[in-house]
């Protein structure tokens, strides 16, 4: 009789809620849902501002420099944080966490950016702002992959909010994920403003001429899937170059003649706070000493990286004999971009160094550097060093005018344009030649803005032609743009894979470093070859 009883219940119960609705759809009380919560417009800004927070914990020097003949490692010995050296000679696991954390935050910021661009549509509040909104999300999104595919290959292309039942999307073709990046990139042009359509409080937001740059590198990229023998043969992905070159020349066009930006007069303030959000930055990651309400640090956690271990810093990211030797002893920027002991005086003050604390033993290393040289683009004085090291307030440059000019010049040397290319090489030339010596080069010279002319400055217009003038295009772009995390993504694009310290294994591995050993056994995800 009491089964009797309780089964009637349960069946009148499950009766009741199947007229009125799923169990599984009832509300959620006490909570609120993503598409309650962005309805108001200050929830979807500081849901925005998640998404740049996490772009800047971004370490891209471990790529662009450390990989390439720019840089090597460095640190107090090899074996001090040896998984980026283990990348830069591939010869990483699958357990390398440098490779695994650039993964995992990643696809932190692309998780972050899809709740905001799956949510907002529904979002009643003002037009305007909802679509600026998406745009940044989608120009962030479009960042996040496009760091992806050159350094893992064909990876899960994940558009969707995650759930228990979507955790996780198969590998997608480089293709399809090139495609997705320039279509979020496009929608991004669409929805941002100019530079100067933000309010003075709104520095460092992603403008048309960001995202317009930012594909600008994505279709430079994709240029390496046919100049480049080990991506050419690997990847089966075909790229009409032609029409790559001409959407670069197009885009990169628009940008010169938006008025929105310029060279700074002197390539030595660039990097110097004063430099902060100048007339030539395109787009630079914004820092603070201090945390955000999520709790995460928003100050720059790599200037102490490359700081002077006699002084201050850990010495990462050592510049080459191979880089140093590539600038004109009387191109200022060899001053602004490299500093060690052939130069003892930094922001006004003697340093210091102890060759022993400098020596590289290992043989990977030692025959790279033959004295120590360290990142002089950013470099700290004292008095503006704050006392937690992985808390500076230095802004990342990522993307400046004068990368837009040389993308440019090198797009109008593939269309036959040689007078143009050469232009706009040398508008960079001669900003350099007019250019000083980096802030505070004498003794008693402080962070007081002095700049002081270096003696015989010179650094000619080039007159080349042909294959000769894109050589010299290219390395324009090593000189200009050196230590700024971007020399080992031209070396691949441009096919010389010789020029990386173990080409071999390079190309042992397609050109690809390991997925996550997790993600590979819990997802089911294949890895890359020989890993």
């Amino acid at each position: 009789m009491k089964l009797f009883k309780l089964c009637t219940f349960f069946i009148a119960l499950l009766t009741f809620f199947s007229c009125e609705n799923n169990l599984t759809d009832l509300e959620n009380l006490g909570t609120q849902t993503s598409k309650v919560y962005f309805n108001d417009p200050a929830n979807a800004l500081a849901g925005l501002n998640a998404c740049y927070a996490a772009m800047q914990d971004d370490e891209y020097f471990v790529y662009g420099d450390i990989l390439s003949d720019d840089a090597i490692k460095g640190g107090s010995n090899y074996f001090d944080y040896v998984d980026r050296e283990t990348l830069r000679t591939f010869t990483a696991n699958s357990g390398n966490s440098v490779s695994g954390g650039t993964w995992s935050l990643m696809y932190k910021t692309i998780v972050r950016c899809n709740e905001i661009i799956n949510s907002l549509p529904a979002a009643t509040f003002d037009e305007a702002l909802k679509k600026r909104i998406i745009a940044e999300a989608k120009f962030i999104r479009a960042d996040a992959y496009s760091k992806l595919v050159p350094l893992f290959g064909a990876i899960p292309l994940v558009t969707k909010d995650l759930t228990v039942d979507n955790l996780t999307a198969p590998r997608s073709p480089i293709k399809e994920v090139y495609g997705f990046i320039k279509k979020d990139l496009d929608d991004a042009i669409a929805g941002l403003p100019e530079k100067s359509g933000y309010a003075a409080n709104d520095l460092g937001r992603a403008t048309k001429g960001a995202a317009r740059m930012l594909k600008v590198r994505v279709l430079m990229q994709e240029t390496g899937y046919k100049n480049n023998v080990t991506l050419a043969a690997t990847s089966g992905y075909t790229v009409d170059v032609t029409a790559n070159w001409n959407e670069i020349y197009d885009l990169t066009n628009v940008i010169i003649n938006s008025g929105q930006y310029a060279l700074t007069n002197n390539f030595a303030t660039i990097f110097q706070e004063e430099g902060e959000n100048n007339m030539e930055s395109v787009f630079e990651i914004q820092h603070k000493q201090t945390n955000n309400e999520w709790g995460e640090s928003v100050g720059n956690t790599t200037i102490v990286q490359m700081g002077n271990r006699d002084d201050w810093g850990w010495c990462f990211n050592i510049p080459t004999d191979a880089l140093y030797n590539t600038f004109s002893s009387t191109d200022p920027r060899l001053l602004c971009t490299i500093y060690g002991q052939e130069y003892p005086i930094l922001f006004g003050v003697a340093q210091t160094w102890d060759k022993q604390k400098w020596t590289l033993t290992d043989n990977s290393t030692k025959n790279y550097v033959t004295k120590c040289r360290l990142n002089r683009k950013y470099a700290l004085a004292k008095e503006e060093r704050s006392g937690n090291h992985n808390n500076q307030d230095v802004n990342k440059r990522v993307i400046r005018y004068a990368e837009v000019l040389l993308a440019h010049a090198e797009a109008a040397h593939f269309k036959g344009i040689e007078g143009e290319a050469r232009t706009y090489v040398n508008l960079i030339r001669a900003r350099a030649q007019n250019s000083t010596k980096p802030l505070g080069s004498a003794a008693g010279q402080t962070s007081n803005y002095t700049y002081d002319a270096l003696a015989g400055a010179s650094v000619p217009a080039i007159i080349s032609s042909g294959d000769a003038l894109l050589k010299d295009i290219w390395k324009e772009r090593r000189l200009e743009l050196a230590m700024e995390g971007i020399r080992y993504f031209d070396l691949i694009r441009t096919g010389r894979t010789d020029l990386l310290p173990n080409k071999e294994n390079y190309s042992s591995h397609d050109g690809l470093l390991p997925l996550p050993v997790g993600d590979v056994n819990t997802f089911g995800l294949p890895q890359n070859k020989n890993y």
